[in-house]
């Protein structure tokens, strides 16, 4: 449903901080946090003009799970008129947060090697966890998107861009001699064979602000094409850049302001320079991708956070000035819900049984007196993930999600799963017709890696068949699909 109808806005926010150890997400090796560095928050935004609505839910977690957002709409379905369909949770992901969710290392890792001989864990008696921790999450999420509901009043929005270098490529191109090359997902950039970059970097920062009727700034929706990992290797709770950036952004343009944080597509990028980094994180950088544990990198990470956080309130604060000339209290407001479907990625019989043979062949030398160690399981990571996706495309042969697409004014939002490559953003973004659109990936599920064809070829994590759900072709058919959807509302 659509219409012109007087804007209606609605916000809220909470903290999602646990007060006791949870397992932390975004790390093959098992975490559990010791402490917490800052908070963890989610941020709701209702926008309703009586004939259309949507919810814009976020939160500074890794991923959030269909099970959780099945839950979270249950709950909300329904109260005072919300359509639940229209709802759309997305994560800023950060890797030290919890997924509210059952831990999906732990899980994946004893779902296959059973819990006798996979690495044994120090579990504190007081960790929350299962049920429990998605209970405390909702019982915190679930009362203030309904507050926001209730707290809708009429105001103006208006949109602009603006950019701020935040994301870098991650997938450095090395030379293996005689013309061939691969690509390696933070590479050490430092050794003599390397020779480019896989991509490019997107540094365009979209905000969507809203006022109250005397036109004071009440909020902002802020997209990033980066995820928030600046932190992402030790022990304790944090929303990463994204603490930096709101504490930023509210001493800039308001310390009452909202900000909502999104994720824009940036599969392949992170938050650190990795030129700069590789001079003096060789070892690191080893550690870092052997996943094993915990690595200390030679970098101040609260300084690079903080910085983050103060190029992107430049950005919010420079299109604050330009984006109070376009203010609408009526603006064009459509929005539509939709599932789709793209083709499962394949991996063939000979792949699944090399696969099996070695897994099998591994499991064999592990006993309940010699358990595996942290090492020992991630060696088989991209080994179980074409044995879990042989069975899988045995019973299904597409992937299926739901997408949120939102018309305001000239701005179109459209939502994905996945953590998609920043090539698929920049195609969509140039060819679609609104002048701005945001896309905000990691929303009502999580789709694993969106890969390109050159990061297929190149290799490594991240273009596997074991950390992707769909594949190249399913991209290019995604890119098709959502500009014709966001061009029908245009």
């Amino acid at each position: 449903m659509d219409g012109n109808g007087q804007i209606l806005i609605g916000w809220g926010s909470c903290s999602i901080t646990p007060e006791r150890p949870v397992f932390l997400a975004g790390q093959m090796y098992y975490r559990i946090s010791r402490y917490v560095h800052d908070p963890i928050t989610a941020t709701a935004l209702v926008l309703d003009n009586g004939n259309a609505h949507t919810i814009l839910l976020s939160c500074d977690m890794v991923g959030v799970s269909d099970a959780l957002c099945g839950r979270i709409r249950a709950e909300l379905d329904g109260f005072e008129g919300i359509d639940a369909s229209n709802l759309s949770v997305s994560v800023t992901h950060t890797h030290n947060s919890c997924l509210f969710s059952p831990d999906f290392v732990r899980s994946g890792f004893e779902a296959y090697f059973g819990r006798d001989i996979s690495q044994k864990m120090d579990v504190p008696g007081d960790v929350l966890e299962g049920d429990e921790a998605v209970e405390f999450y909702l019982s915190r999420v679930i009362p203030m998107v309904r507050d926001a509901w209730r707290n809708r009043k009429p105001g103006f929005v208006s949109s602009a861009a603006e950019y701020a270098p935040v994301g870098f490529n991650r997938r450095p191109v090395f030379s293996l001699g005689g013309g061939a090359e691969e690509s390696r997902m933070y590479g050490d950039c430092s050794q003599p064979n390397f020779l480019r970059f896989e991509g490019t970097s997107d540094h365009t920062v979209d905000m969507v602000y809203t006022f109250d009727s005397g036109r004071n700034l009440t909020g902002v929706l802020v997209n990033v094409p980066c995820p928030s990992q600046v932190f992402e290797l030790h022990y304790f709770i944090s929303a990463d850049y994204w603490h930096y950036a709101r504490g930023s952004i509210r001493h800039s343009v308001g310390e009452n302001v909202y900000v909502l944080p999104l994720c824009g597509a940036s599969g392949d990028q992170n938050p650190l320079d990795l030129v700069r980094l590789s001079k003096m994180n060789s070892a690191a950088l080893k550690d870092w991708n052997a996943q094993a544990g915990e690595a200390h990198r030679n970098l101040d990470m609260t300084q690079e956070a903080a910085d983050i956080g103060e190029r992107i309130a430049f950005a919010v604060a420079r299109g604050l000035r330009k984006s109070r000339s376009n203010m609408q209290s009526r603006p064009v407001f459509s929005h539509k819900s939709l599932m789709m479907e793209l083709p499962l990625r394949q991996v063939s019989e000979a792949e699944y049984r090399a696969s099996k043979q070695t897994l099998d062949a591994h499991a064999a030398r592990f006993s309940p007196e010699n358990r595996m160690t942290s090492a020992d399981q991630v060696a088989m990571f991209n080994d179980i993930g074409v044995v879990n996706r042989w069975n899988l495309q045995n019973q299904t042969q597409a992937y299926r999600f739901q997408v949120n697409l939102t018309r305001l004014g000239e701005t179109a939002l459209i939502t994905n799963p996945f953590e998609m490559f920043c090539e698929y953003g920049l195609r969509i973004r140039a060819r679609a017709k609104p002048r701005q659109i945001i896309n905000a990936q990691l929303t009502n599920g999580t789709g694993g890696y969106l890969p390109t064809t050159a990061a297929v070829r190149g290799g490594s994590y991240s273009a596997k068949p074991a950390s992707t759900k769909v594949g190249p072709e399913g991209g290019d058919l995604l890119v098709e699909a959502y500009i014709r959807e966001i061009d029908s509302f245009w």
